[in-house]
């Protein structure tokens, strides 16, 4: 007897925060007993769980990702005042103050300008080499995205006029149909959200170009084909003034050049016709056709040294994109392996073991 009221005494004497191991080893049993007779309910949770990760991994897209990336690096040209585009680019990470300027070439204007639409539609529709194993295979990016992108079965798999599709090359985008509209809008909305441009590092003005597809090859292109297009654009804006001057010096010269020759060929045969004539109407003749071809000999010549000088300013002027790191074969590939299924049985064991509990516990507290 005196045993007994000193155990009890003992439990009673535990502070209220405080359980013994002996209620801790008692609760578990009872907990394990309920499990065991609940384990249909169990199974229920299981096999729901189950279900629904096997309906979400029949959904899922299977198929790798290929991820394709180009580092390169935007130099400044000599022809600019100040500090060109490097200025532009430390404004564009922070690096500068001042307010953001209107230039699409600068700031975080330059981000999108890379991914636009101008700029995306471009490239699409540029001739690519299709076969990297082989020259002399081209054929439009757009056509070769579709053939190669899934578009067709994942977002035209009901329409199939868009299927069945293909642009002609060398058409003018401005003449399009409402077809070929509809069939470049789709993939323009695609491929930009697979396509991101970011800076590399922070303290750097190096930037990475990246896409990620579900065709090595298709990946490699693309990446490739949109920094050219962007150079290509961004050569032509940036050097269109000096272009429009060297055109119109260009025009200028030719026609000095044809003024001058017929100039000098009325010279010539003015003095052959007339070289035994001493009258000074005739040798007046002679040295205002002689004057012309000297004023019009340096117009000439001027505007010879005008178009050197405006091509030289054009290589100046021209920004100098440089490649660090090109695409590398072979490319880095995600497999999209399937898993809700296994997720599905752990979390529906896991809410069956939290619906038991819940069941013993509100027992527990009825039953007190």
């Amino acid at each position: 007897m005196e045993t007994i009221d000193s155990r009890k005494q003992d439990n009673n004497g535990l502070p209220p925060d405080q359980i013994s191991p002996k209620e801790v080893i008692s609760r578990f049993i009872v907990f394990k007993n309920q499990v065991v007779k609940s384990w249909k309910l169990i199974v229920t949770f299981i096999v729901l769980g189950g279900i629904i990760g096997f309906i979400i991994d029949l959904n899922q897209d299977k198929r790798p990702t290929f991820t394709a990336y180009i580092t390169f690096n935007l130099g400044g040209s000599s022809g600019q005042s100040g500090m060109g585009d490097l200025g532009g680019l430390a404004s564009m990470f922070g690096l500068g103050g001042g307010a953001p300027e209107a230039n699409i070439f600068t700031g975080e204007n330059f981000l999108y300008y890379v991914v636009s639409r101008p700029i995306i539609s471009r490239s699409l529709l540029k001739e690519v080499d299709t076969l990297m194993t082989k020259q002399g295979h081209k054929d439009l990016m757009i056509n070769y995205y579709i053939e190669h992108s899934g578009i067709r079965d994942d977002e035209w798999e009901e329409e199939d006029t868009l299927r069945n599709f293909r642009f002609v090359r060398g058409k003018d985008p401005k003449t399009f149909t409402r077809i070929e509209n509809k069939a470049l809008d789709g993939v323009y909305n695609r491929i930009k959200g697979e396509t991101s441009i970011a800076q590399l590092d922070r303290k750097s003005s190096f930037l990475t170009l990246r896409t990620g597809q579900h065709s090595e090859p298709l990946a490699k292109i693309w990446v490739e084909t949109l920094l050219e297009t962007v150079q290509e654009d961004y050569t032509e804006k940036q050097s269109k003034k000096t272009n429009e001057m060297l055109q119109l010096m260009k025009s200028r010269r030719d026609s000095l050049a044809k003024v001058l020759g017929r100039n000098d060929s009325n010279l010539a045969r003015y003095i052959d016709q007339n070289q035994q004539i001493v009258v000074a109407e005739g040798q007046l003749q002679q040295t205002k056709l002689t004057r012309n071809s000297t004023f019009l000999q340096q117009l000439y010549y001027s505007a010879v040294q005008s178009v050197d000088n405006l091509q030289l300013s054009l290589i100046k002027e021209a920004p100098l994109f440089t490649i660090v790191e090109p695409v590398a074969l072979p490319l880095f590939k995600e497999s999209h392996e399937p898993f809700a299924m296994k997720t599905g049985l752990v979390l529906g064991l896991m809410l069956g073991m939290i619906a038991v509990f819940l069941k013993v516990t509100y027992q527990s507290i009825m039953q007190s």
